[in-house]
């Protein structure tokens, strides 16, 4: 996955968040773990800003987000940064590649580029037959897509990070994630929820993942699955990952 498309995965992880909602929350905690301008964001703020500096922030890490994105709780300084970043694109015909922010002027006539005072922000999803997808944060008051036609009224300018010079280490295997959790790396409860969000996981896919796994080493303690190369053939696929786990389970039975 490279680094435009770790942004936007992160973007849609969200989707149909509500304001005020623990997810809600979870954005807010990326985005008060650096505190841009020194604001500390709150769960009655207007926070489609916050959303996309949050989304940075998850995506890579606060010390790369801080260098390549123009983190802020502000649509103005997040133009006022993009400039002396020179990250700026100040024309409503531009076509944005995914990652890109594009920031809108409700007040826009529609006239020419828009100059004026920006409203909102979002991140490009993807360009597609004189349209850009959008998903932005605090739409409606939740996490949603937007499609608007490329040079159409109320563009105010886009901000272009260069992706190009951010690396994304290789995301790690489920199975290594699985093998994370089983061996306590991650915590319980509560706790692990919140150290796979902060590694960057989806909880919901891991813990699934982990829920199937036992399930799958249970019926072979209990001799389902029979011995050897039957056992292997059955299982199939899951094969490593289970055997592994049923090592594990015995070892933890001796001791």
């Amino acid at each position: 996955m490279n680094s435009r498309a770790k942004i936007v995965a992160v973007a849609k992880s969200y989707m149909g968040v509500c304001g005020g909602s623990s997810a809600h929350a979870d954005i807010l905690h990326y985005f008060n773990s650096v505190k841009p301008d020194g604001y500390t964001a709150h769960k009655s703020d207007l926070w489609c800003s916050e959303f996309v500096s949050a989304c940075a922030i998850q995506a890579f890490g606060k010390s790369i987000a801080k260098k390549y994105f123009p983190l802020s709780a502000a649509c103005t300084y997040i133009i006022n940064k993009a400039k002396k970043m020179n990250i700026w694109v100040e024309s409503d015909k531009y076509i944005p590649e995914a990652g890109d922010w594009i920031l809108y002027d409700w007040d826009d006539n529609g006239k020419g580029d828009c100059t004026g005072q920006p409203d909102h922000v979002g991140i490009v999803e993807y360009y597609k037959a004189g349209y850009i997808h959008v998903i932005e944060g605090n739409c409606g008051n939740k996490v949603a897509r937007r499609k608007i036609r490329i040079d159409g009224r109320y563009i105010r300018g886009f901000v272009t990070p260069d992706y190009d010079r951010i690396y994304v280490k290789p995301a790690a295997r489920l199975d290594d994630v699985v093998k994370g959790v089983l061996t306590g790396k991650y915590g319980n409860g509560a706790q692990r929820k919140e150290n796979l969000t902060k590694a960057g996981y989806n909880y919901d896919q891991v813990q699934k993942e982990v829920n199937r796994i036992c399930k799958l080493t249970d019926d072979v303690l209990d001799n389902k699955y029979g011995t050897g190369s039957t056992r292997k053939k059955k299982l199939g696929a899951d094969y490593d990952i289970v055997q592994w786990n049923v090592n594990r389970v015995l070892k933890e039975r001796e001791a």
